[in-house]
This record gives C-alpha cells, sequence and structure tokens, in this order.
C-alpha cells in the first residue's frame, strides 16, 4: 500500500490546503514549510498538489512563490483560489515578522492571477490593510465567495478588534464587498463577532440544502475546525452542541464541493522532533474527510470511499495472545464484565485498515484496539471507548515519565449505547492515526515512539462482543 495522507519531501510538512475542484480533479494548493533554514532559508510558498481519488497526489512543485525578507509576502499565508470568467485569482495573506520592527503591518491581503492555475502572476497594485478599528498585523486568511442575494463579491477575513476587551475574545470575521474582485469595501460591522477566541483563522462558507454554514479554526479553547450554521447568509449563526469535525490533531480545514460531495481537507500536526509526549507542531500531512449532513442539518465526517476502498489485500487474522475470558473468534468476541480481558492478533503492517464492530451490555468500563502492541504489553498505544464519559479517545503505555493517571491525547466525544452496535474503521500510516466510528465522528491522531507490533482488542470491567475483526494493506 503506498501512502494515503499526504506528506511534502525531506522535513517540510504541509500546512493550510486550499482546495479548488475542475475538471474532475481536485487541485490543492497548501503551504510548505521547508523547516531546514540552512538549506531553504525563511519562509513559505504555496505549491499545488492535484488528485482525483485522494490516493495518488502529484505535487506539482511551488507555484506561489514567497518573496524576500523585506517584501510583505515573505510567508505566502492562506487565502483562497476564485474564478471569474477565464480568470483565475488567488487573494492570500502576505506575512512578513519583520516588518514590525519598522512600524509596517505584519500582515496584509494580496492578490495573484493567473490563466492556468499553474503560473501565477502577483498583482502588485492590489493590496488591503486592516482599517484602524481592528489589529494592523492579525489581518488574514481571505475567504472569497459570491453573494446571490447581494448580487455581489464577498470576501471573509480573519481580524481582531483593537480596543480594551481581553486579549483572548478579540477575534472577529470581517466581510468586504466587491463589484469587480478590485475594489473592496470592509464592512465595520463584522460578519461574526462572539467574544470568545483570538481569532477566526482559515474562514470558510458554503450553502448545503436549506443551511448555510459558515466554518474557521481557533487555537484559543480546542484548538480545532469548528462550524456555525444558520438559514442565512447574513446570519445569525447557531452552533450545534458537537460543532467540531474532529479533534485538535486535526487544524485549518477548508472545503470545496465537485458537485456531488464536499470535502474537508485539514492536517494532521507532526508534533516535536516528532516523539509521543513533545509539542504539538504547525503542520503536517493533509487529511480529507468527507462531509456529511444529517436530518437535523447537523454536519458530520465520514472517510472518502476512495480511501476506505484503496485497502484491497486481506490478512488472515490469527489469534497470539489472551489475557482473561475473550471467548469466540475474529467474527465474533465476547468479553467478561469484569476485570481486564485482551486478545491481541497479528503485528500490524506500517501502513494498514483495520474494521470491526462492538456492542456493549453496561456503560461501566472502557473497551477498544489495541495498536502497535508488543507481546509483553508493556508498550502500545489504544483507541480507548468511554461511555461514562460519552467519549472515545488515544491513549498509550507507558505514559510519559511513567505517569500512571489517565493521559489523553486526543478524545471525540461519542454516545455510546448498550445493546446497540457500532462499526469503527481504523488507518495506520506510519505515525498518522485516522480513527472513523458509525461513518460519522473522526478522530485523528499521531503515533510516534512505537513504529510497529501487534492489534488486539481489549475490555476493562465492561462486557463487549466485537464483530467482524478485519485488517487490510
Amino acid at each position: 500500500m503506498n501512502k494515503i495522507f499526504y506528506r511534502s519531501e525531506e522535513k517540510s510538512v504541509c500546512a493550510d490546503v486550499i482546495p479548488f475542484f475542475e475538471n474532475g480533479e481536485f487541485k490543492l494548493f497548501y503551504l510548505k514549510d521547508y523547516r531546514d533554514f540552512e538549506k531553504y532559508g525563511e519562509g513559505c510558498p504555496w505549491h499545488l498538489l492535484t488528485t482525483s481519488n485522494f490516493v495518488d497526489y502529484k505535487d506539482h512543485g511551488p507555484v506561489l512563490l514567497r518573496g524576500s525578507i523585506n517584501d510583505q509576502d515573505l510567508y505566502v499565508f492562506t487565502g483562497s483560489v476564485f474564478k471569474k470568467d477565464d480568470t483565475y485569482y488567488i487573494f492570500y495573506t502576505g506575512h512578513n515578522p519583520h516588518l514590525v520592527e519598522k512600524g509596517m503591518p505584519q500582515e496584509k491581503i494580496l492578490r495573484a492571477v493567473s490563466k492556468d492555475l499553474l503560473h501565477w502572476q502577483k498583482d502588485n497594485n492590489f493590496v488591503l490593510e486592516a482599517p484602524e478599528e481592528f489589529e494592523k498585523h492579525d489581518f488574514r486568511d481571505p475567504f472569497v465567495f459570491y453573494d446571490e442575494e447581494k448580487k455581489k463579491f464577498g470576501m471573509l477575513l480573519a481580524a481582531r478588534l483593537n480596543n480594551n476587551n481581553p486579549r483572548l475574545t478579540k477575534g472577529v470575521t470581517l466581510v468586504a464587498y466587491s463589484n469587480d474582485l478590485n475594489k473592496w469595501a470592509i464592512q465595520k460591522t463584522p460578519f461574526y463577532a462572539p467574544n470568545a477566541y483570538f481569532t477566526h483563522e482559515c474562514p470558510d462558507l458554503f450553502k448545503m440544502g436549506d443551511y448555510w454554514y459558515f466554518l474557521f479554526s481557533e487555537f484559543t479553547d480546542k484548538i480545532s475546525t469548528t462550524y456555525r450554521m444558520s438559514k442565512s447568509i447574513n446570519g445569525p449563526w447557531f452552533a450545534p452542541e458537537i460543532n467540531t469535525f474532529d479533534g485538535h490533531a486535526f487544524y485549518a480545514a477548508k472545503s470545496y464541493s465537485d458537485g456531488k460531495r464536499r470535502i474537508l481537507f485539514g492536517w494532521n500536526p507532526i508534533k516535536y522532533e516528532e516523539k509521543d509526549f513533545h509539542t504539538w507542531q504547525w503542520g503536517g500531512n493533509i487529511i480529507p474527510h468527507e462531509i456529511i449532513q444529517d436530518k437535523n442539518g447537523y454536519l458530520w465526517v465520514k472517510c472518502p470511499d476512495e480511501i476506505k476502498n484503496a485497502f484491497k489485500e486481506q490478512i488472515n487474522v490469527v489469534q497470539t495472545f489472551s489475557l482473561g475470558n475473550c471467548s469466540g473468534n475474529p467474527s465474533q468476541i465476547s468479553t467478561e464484565n469484569d476485570g481486564q480481558h485482551v486478545v491481541l492478533f497479528n503485528e500490524m503492517p506500517s501502513i494498514c485498515q483495520i474494521t470491526f464492530e462492538f456492542e456493549t451490555t453496561d456503560n461501566r468500563g472502557d473497551f477498544g484496539c489495541l495498536l502497535r502492541c508488543e507481546e509483553n504489553m508493556n508498550r502500545f498505544y489504544k483507541v480507548k471507548f468511554e461511555p461514562r464519559y460519552h467519549r472515545f479517545a488515544l491513549d498509550s503505555s507507558p505514559r510519559e515519565n511513567d505517569n500512571r493517571f489517565i493521559q489523553i491525547d486526543t478524545e471525540r466525544p461519542l454516545e455510546i449505547t448498550p445493546n446497540v452496535r457500532h462499526k469503527v474503521m481504523i488507518i495506520a500510516q506510519e505515525s498518522v492515526l485516522e480513527v472513523y466510528v458509525d461513518d460519522k465522528v473522526a478522530m485523528s491522531a499521531r503515533m510516534f515512539d512505537v513504529s510497529k507490533g501487534m492489534f488486539g482488542l481489549y475490555s476493562l470491567n465492561t462486557k463487549v462482543h466485537f464483530f467482524n475483526v478485519e485488517i487490510k494493506k
């Protein structure tokens, strides 16, 4: 199996994805952070990545180039791609921290044009700066759309109030309008101002069915991509009880439709030195989720079918170890309701897909899937389902500094009802871990320190029935 979740070569990582779709192919512009100052110097360009199936990718290299240390766009940060007539436009963030000491804005909105999406000409006559009511150094991530009601082009912008409000509450989303994509009028009344976040990064806006959806990413509370919904493009905006698509290991996600479905592209971040217990870093591997809408209008995500069906070679599931009382075979395994019960199977390939179903009889304990488990069970990761806490999470053993207390790396809310069957799909690709439950709930995570080992199932103080355990590569 080839790698599916794309990451650029050498030390570099993929950051914010700017998706576009045309001629049967997703055009994924992404921010490339080289992470190698000695070899590549400072700054960040946009690369273009194309795919028609989320499995095979072609990287066309840098297409929107970074500027010099004296230019506004030393770092070419997030924006959007928009087509009008036969011309493509990129509206993007020009970021240069060295300009601050000169009294100049760190960020401005810039523009480039193209006829083929590969060759871009920067428009030196176009610039947007933050109005004086807003902070001049945090003004970024333009998202351009067409407003059918106003018959004008709109642009959402991540900004911050320039006032004495508490530092972590100044984030707003602004909106600007234009008749021609050239002259823009930034509205002083924010598009969205909840007094809740430092800023609203990577805004996105679309309509699905009867609802408008406004997406943004925040690093103040949960560090996640979140959404709001409304029957009107002008709001008021409503936050569902579960208003995130994934956990904090999936960030800066933006979406695009191929005309039949909408795909959300975010990145699963690496950690410092790519070690389990180090701090999360900016950028990593590109992860696509397919957005689905339920009858109430709420949004969920599932694994795109192309990725799900890419794992074709089934591996014979062979039991290699057991602890406690786990009766049955891979088609159905049952555990007792007291103590810990474990069954281990084959060693996992570095890239593989594991699927199973489960049904609990009570909500007292926890259970789940062990990953890359050593034979003596001294080291492993586990996807842990905890019905009494209404969640599932990634845990590991040993924990940091051999800490015996609970240490959750990533988690997602999930309602687990006794005597109701749920299905799980786990995809592991080297350090990348993607978990999908019921084709509805997703959790991204990382597994750096342990690269190989067996997979298995366990329960602790709860009776569980597992069904149809399979592994493919």
